[in-house]
């Protein structure tokens, strides 16, 4: 059996200091208390024994510190194991990226979450609306716009003849090719079947022209508009939004569990309109100063704070039943018995998981970062993040 297992110790936080993200990477006295690293290793190792996933790599942060583990393979083909600066994709955690750029663009006065998207999108887009009601900014991130996932369009990449897995996967290829201009085109020629801000439905499509508008109207690309309000106020210099051929280099490969060999996905390159749903690549070292900056361990401009604190803000109820569920920024946010309020997102490409979950009055959290994607219940979210969430909860 081939999972490799190790700890690397990234940094200590001080308390009740607060650290410059500089300061924060450069401090590794190891700290993180809350768990033992046997402890972690009861929840990933079975799961990367059994064949689950190729690799997991495991950040988890406490008010003391942060710690890095590491199990499985990278790549099964040379057996190399993941490290601090294996790049993977991490899907849908890019939605809160985009939230937050959607909360500091109206801390600053840039944009109104509360007005209709008509007001923002490009000269001859008509937004539908149902019986008077239009969709606004804030039904976009919350998945209350009673928009689809995608447009229609990104089935006809699928083949009759090819294997269910691969049409499956076939439909990623939307994200690489469908421009701005066709979507919005989609959106003037749809007919919204319920009002905007009632139900809640996922939506690709809404996230992506959410992330669309706050770029657009501050004249920057979204991927310009992440680099300058979040990536380099926090040096999260191994991130980007969309590839760069640097990191695609240190990439872990993306394994399709989905598929009866479990082989190599292809390699889809989120163009500048999709990258705000789901296009964003990562390491473990950048994910942990974002996850540090959610739990407010960081010294950061006084806007970027209470733009993280806006972005956590429940703004729909999803369910109460058993879980109260309510959507944030793009964040899930629950509370069940014995879990005190959790954000967490989870993110899938068509070869790739990934997870973010924290308590932020407790003051812990996890990222969750693996090599393969299922489209199933099978997620790391489920499997690591919360019961590690769990565990953390009980050693209060």
């Amino acid at each position: 059996m081939f999972p490799i297992f190790f700890v690397l110790i990234l940094v200590c936080l001080p308390v009740p200091g607060l650290m410059s993200p500089e300061e924060w990477r450069m401090t590794a006295q190891g700290k993180f208390s809350t768990l033992s690293a046997e402890e972690v290793a009861s929840v990933a190792e079975p799961l990367v024994d059994n064949g689950t996933y190729p690799s997991l790599v495991i950040i988890l942060e406490d008010r003391n510190g942060s710690a890095l583990y590491t199990f499985g393979m990278a790549n099964r083909a040379t057996g190399q194991a993941p490290d601090n600066r294996t790049t993977f994709e991490v899907g849908s955690v890019s939605k809160t990226f985009t939230g937050l750029l959607l909360a500091d663009a109206e801390l600053r006065g840039v944009i109104n979450l509360s007005l209709p998207i008509q007001t923002y999108v490009p000269e001859g887009v008509t937004v539908p609306s149902w019986q008077g009601r239009e969709i606004t900014l804030s039904d976009l991130a919350t998945h209350t716009s009673a928009l689809p996932n995608v447009p229609d369009d990104f089935y006809r990449y699928q083949k009759e003849s090819d294997p269910i897995e691969t049409q499956a996967e076939s439909t990623f290829r939307g994200y690489e090719e469908i421009p701005a201009d066709l979507v919005y085109a989609w959106l003037s020629n749809l007919t919204l079947t319920r009002s905007p801000g009632d139900d809640w439905e996922y939506s690709n499509a809404g996230t992506a022209i959410a992330g669309d508008i706050v770029a657009r109207v501050q004249n920057r690309t979204y991927s310009e508009l992440v680099n300058e309000r979040i990536l380099t106020p926090l040096g999260m210099n191994s991130t980007a939004a969309g590839w760069n051929p640097e990191l695609l280099e240190r990439s872990a490969v993306g394994y399709r569990g989905y598929a009866p060999d479990h082989d190599e996905g292809m390699i889809i390159r989120y163009n500048e309109f999709w990258t705000p749903a789901a296009g964003i690549i990562s390491d473990a070292d950048d994910m942990a100063a974002y996850l540090a900056l959610q739990l407010g361990f960081l010294d950061v401009p006084d806007g970027l704070r209470k733009a993280v604190n806006v972005s956590h803000e429940p703004r729909a109820i999803r369910s109460t039943e058993g879980v109260e569920l309510w959507q944030s920024l793009f964040w899930d946010t629950f509370e069940t018995e014995g879990i005190p309020q959790t954000h967490l997102k989870a993110g899938e490409t068509n070869r790739f998981m990934a997870d973010i979950a924290f308590v932020k009055d407790e003051g812990i959290g996890v990222v969750v970062l693996s090599n393969v994607a299922y489209f199933s219940d099978t997620h790391v979210e489920s499997d690591v993040a919360i019961p590690l969430i769990r565990l953390m909860l009980e050693k209060r």
